[in-house]
């Protein structure tokens, strides 16, 4: 068996997978596996949720309140494979980083 051939028995049998578990305790996971993301596009991922904290910091520094800015800020740095509302549920649900992505979920819900 080829190298390909086994990339693509492995891919088959992670989609197999996938559909398999009961993701419901488990939807980041869920949500990154599904977009094929590496360990470093996920590592990414938690360097954005901390630059919005940083930025969301400095804005009530400043007596500043406003998600949006924020938001368009997250949507825009997000990885292509990522959908923002589905990504900050699953955060949400999974209570992960919840001083930003409540607030950024909140705003994202609106839309």
């Amino acid at each position: 068996m080829s190298l390909e051939e086994k990339i693509n028995q492995l891919s088959y049998q992670m989609e197999l997978l996938l559909g398999a578990i009961d993701w419901s305790a488990r939807p980041f996971e869920h949500e990154i596996i599904k977009a094929n993301l590496t360990k470093r596009e996920v590592e990414e991922f938690f360097l954005l949720l901390d630059d919005i904290r940083e930025r969301q910091n400095e804005q009530q520094r400043y007596g500043l309140s406003s998600v949006e800015p924020l938001l368009v800020h997250f949507v825009g740095m997000l990885h292509p494979k990522l959908d923002a509302k589905a990504i900050l549920e699953a955060c949400v649900h999974q209570k992960m980083a919840l001083d930003v992505t409540v607030p950024l979920y909140r705003q994202v819900k609106l839309l």
